[in-house]
């Protein structure tokens, strides 16, 4: 199978996943906004992370790529939900 054929199919999993993953924040935000529980959240690590998901979003506009940008504006929102939430 060369790789041609195998990239359409990769690419719908790879988007199906960036949609997917950044679900897996939902917890963190509960415990942030919900339950007012902050402890053990490091604004370094969260900071960082959110500003990667900047940089992956930008990437993927230059580059035009669809499951680049779109996943990442998503972990954008779950970064920066929880740096406000932890700053109010």
């Amino acid at each position: 199978m060369t790789t041609e054929r195998i990239k359409p199919h990769f690419d719908r999993l790879l988007f199906g996943f960036g949609i997917i993953n950044p679900l897996t924040a939902i917890p963190q935000l509960h415990n942030v906004w919900v339950l007012d529980r902050v402890g053990g959240i490091s604004l370094i690590t969260t900071g960082a992370a959110l500003i990667m998901a900047v940089l992956w979003t930008v990437y993927g506009l230059f580059e035009r790529r669809t499951v680049l940008w779109a996943t990442s504006v998503l972990w954008i929102a779950m970064h920066a939900l929880t740096l406000v939430g932890v700053a109010r």
